[in-house]
């Protein structure tokens, strides 16, 4: 019998089929977004706008810089289920 973690860092995310890297998945995260629109006299348009649908927030074990960051595993259960991405359904397996 295997017991399900309450918490999963960057490797478990990969067990899990997580399909971003991780610099997709930072912008995910973000509360704002950037966006920008060229206009007709060839300048360029900045818009801060807030991030519609953000990925679950990670969380640092420790307060040093190298401690490994971890995500709720229900949170991140829910957004993948709201948006139809397959979970593996043995990643929580040693």
């Amino acid at each position: 019998m295997s017991i399900k973690p309450l918490i999963v860092d960057w490797k478990g995310l990969l067990k899990m089929g997580h399909p971003f890297s991780r610099t997709h998945t930072s912008r995910k995260m973000a509360a704002t977004i950037t966006t920008t629109r060229k206009l007709r006299d060839g300048s360029v348009e900045k818009r801060v706008i807030p991030n519609p649908d953000p990925f679950p927030k990670c969380a640092k074990l420790g307060t040093h810089v190298n401690c490994p960051i971890v995500w709720e595993v229900s949170r991140v259960l829910a957004y993948y289920e709201s948006h139809g991405l397959k979970v593996r359904e043995d990643w929580y397996a040693s």
